[in-house]
């Protein structure tokens, strides 16, 4: 019997025949994992700003502009929104990758 393996034994073969480095890879330090925390929570605040603002433009929306192009216009504050939030998205993880690869 002492020849079968568990599970998660056969589990973490598999892991280290599909990404033989795991295993040697270097934990993140205690510095470097307050400085994503930072990151992260700088960049959350930022989208929250964001959306803040969006909600502030619609909710004004129809004060400035025709009723006609309400809806249209409200997507288009909508669209940028996206926009907005998917570039500070992309510059939080390539923050976050940056330190995760001065780990090696």
């Amino acid at each position: 019997m002492s020849g079968l393996k568990s599970a998660w034994e056969l589990s973490m073969e598999k892991s280290d025949k599909m990404v033989p480095g795991l295993k040697n890879r270097k934990k993140l330090t205690d510095q470097q994992k307050k400085e994503i925390d930072a990151i992260r929570k700088d960049y959350k605040a930022r989208i929250a700003d964001k959306e803040v603002m969006l909600q502030h433009k619609l909710d004004h929306l129809a004060d400035r502009t025709r009723p006609q192009d309400l809806h249209s216009a409200a997507e288009e504050l909508k669209r940028e929104f996206a926009e907005e939030k998917e570039r500070l998205e992309k510059g939080m993880e390539q923050e976050v990758e940056a330190i995760h690869a001065s780990r090696k």
